[in-house]
């Protein structure tokens, strides 16, 4: 043939035959001892044997056995470690604003604190953890931009409510809520929906406490009452339901009548404030004057009574002194008439400037009086007596 080797060696073989004697051919044969290149074929080949050996009833020749066993183990270890691995992702951890809420299978089994905790991982277990700490906050009848009181948007559907007076206010308020630590559990399992769970129970609360009022006493001086009132309604509606919330504070925004009706709500206000104002001043007045007329009362009464124990005391003493002169008088009637008579003139003449003269009377040595002329000055002598008898009596 004409590609058959020349050379004198033996086997045949094409163009790219052995040389050298080496069995093979092809254009990349060996050639004097050269390297081959890589057989596809056999890389195949091993790449299958390997496969057979990890996967299940693989291997071949004699060691099929063996490679069976040693496959079942090395899927055991595999098996094992997932299994390992699966469990560790079980650990969690609790923040100390929250609660772990544990369930197995969708069924709640227990409660746990903050820290590091454990439960079956998800398929088998799950945890839920709600906030405790955080205050939430629900705006009825308005809604604020950003959070904030300062540019807030009315709304009409929430706010106007109807009084126990037939007359309708527009009320504005908040409620601040957060999840009761105690009740987590019912909090997690009970509400599907808080936020509008809560919103609605405060309506109709609000609207039950404002029916029964009048609309002054909502603008004026019960707006703390109405507050305090819907808190414990919507508490007590909650707990019913077992919510698992506990509400913080309810907080009227704003209460003013219709827009429509407002100038006049707010002259009646008006009024209303300043009969206050006259009736405090009017209570201070009170407590001011009272006091001091009772003092002043008992001040007269006082005196009354001193009076009376005066007064009683010297008709007293006058009554006694009468019996004493009484007694007198019937032991010697003409010597009393005469005493009485000479101490009750001189009672009544002692104060009184008069010279009386007796014309009748005798002189000293018993010889009728001439009388006095009539130029002396007995008004002058009158004032100079009482004089000339202390010096008189002085000498």
């Amino acid at each position: 043939m004409p590609w058959s080797n020349q050379s004198g060696g033996g086997g045949g073989g094409g163009p790219w035959g052995n040389r050298g004697g080496n069995g093979g051919g092809g254009p990349w044969g060996n050639g004097g001892g050269g390297k081959q290149p890589p057989n596809l074929e056999d890389l195949l080949r091993r790449g299958q044997d390997r496969l057979r050996g990890v996967m299940p009833g693989g291997g071949g020749g004699g060691g099929g056995g063996g490679s069976l066993l040693g496959s079942g183990k090395g899927i055991a270890a595999v098996g094992a470690l997932a299994v390992a691995v699966w469990l560790l992702t079980g650990f969690y951890t609790v923040a100390p604003n929250q609660v772990g809420i544990e369930t197995i299978f969708g069924r709640y089994v227990g409660s746990k604190g903050e820290g590091l905790r454990y439960n079956f991982p998800y398929p088998v277990g799950a945890v839920t953890k709600p906030n405790v700490g955080q205050v939430n906050s629900i705006q009825i009848g308005f809604r604020s931009a950003g959070g904030g009181r300062t540019s807030m948007r009315d709304v009409p559907d929430e706010s106007l409510m109807l009084t126990g007076d037939e007359n309708i206010v527009d009320l504005d308020f908040e409620v601040q809520w957060r999840v009761n630590p105690l009740k987590a559990s019912d909090f997690v399992f009970n509400l599907q929906n808080p936020e509008g769970t809560i919103k609605a129970i405060a309506e109709s609360a609000m609207r039950e406490v404002v029916g029964r009022r009048n609309i002054q006493a909502i603008l004026t001086n019960e707006q703390s009452s109405v507050a305090q009132e819907v808190k414990e309604i919507l508490q007590s509606a909650l707990d019913e339901y077992g919510a698992g919330v506990r509400i913080e504070v309810v907080q009227l925004v704003s209460v003013n009548p219709p827009p429509e009706v407002r100038p006049a709500f707010i002259d009646v206000n008006a009024a209303q404030q300043d009969a206050d104002t006259v009736q405090n001043e009017a209570k201070t007045y009170a407590s001011r004057e009272v006091p001091q007329a009772r003092g002043r009362a008992a001040q007269i009464v006082q005196a009354a009574e001193a009076y009376k124990t005066k007064a009683t005391a010297d008709a007293t003493g006058q009554a006694a002194r009468f019996d004493e002169v009484y007694a007198s008088y019937k032991l010697a009637p003409a010597v009393s008439r005469e005493r009485l008579f000479l101490e009750t003139m001189e009672k009544v003449l002692g104060s009184v400037n008069k010279v009386i003269i007796d014309q009748n009377g005798q002189g000293p040595s018993g010889a009728a009086s001439a009388g006095v002329l009539p130029v002396l000055p007995l008004a002058e002598f009158g004032a100079r007596a009482p004089g000339a008898a202390q010096t008189g009596a002085a000498r």
